[in-house]
């Protein structure tokens, strides 16, 4: 449906500016990509699209004690993809992320 298609060398950068505007801090950022990159880093492209809390707390969701004030859920979904795939852009919208905060990341291939 939406995504982004991101070429190998522009994965760090790209991370960088969609989980700022996701509302994960520099350090959440830096895990995240660490743990991504070498997983993408084969793709010389790669579709990404990250899951709208909804579609995350229908397809996972959570039951927390005591409840976060702000809870920040990150899933991408990726797959490798050739330069000609095309997809309209994703908007992503920015969490508040005051007071007790919740913060969970991860991803899945797309098969």
């Amino acid at each position: 449906s939406d995504g982004f298609v991101v070429k190998k060398e522009d994965l760090a950068s790209f991370f960088e500016e969609k989980l700022s505007t996701l509302g994960l801090s520099y350090k959440e950022q830096e895990e995240f990509i660490i743990y991504w990159l070498p997983e993408l880093d084969s793709n010389d492209y790669t579709f990404i699209r990250f899951m709208t809390k909804e579609e995350i707390n229908e397809e996972m969701p959570l039951e927390i004690t005591p409840t976060p004030k702000n809870i920040i859920r990150v899933w991408m979904q990726y797959k490798k993809v050739d330069s000609t795939y095309q997809v309209p852009e994703q908007t992503l919208a920015s969490p508040s992320r005051e007071g007790y905060t919740l913060v969970e990341w991860g991803g899945t291939e797309i098969k």
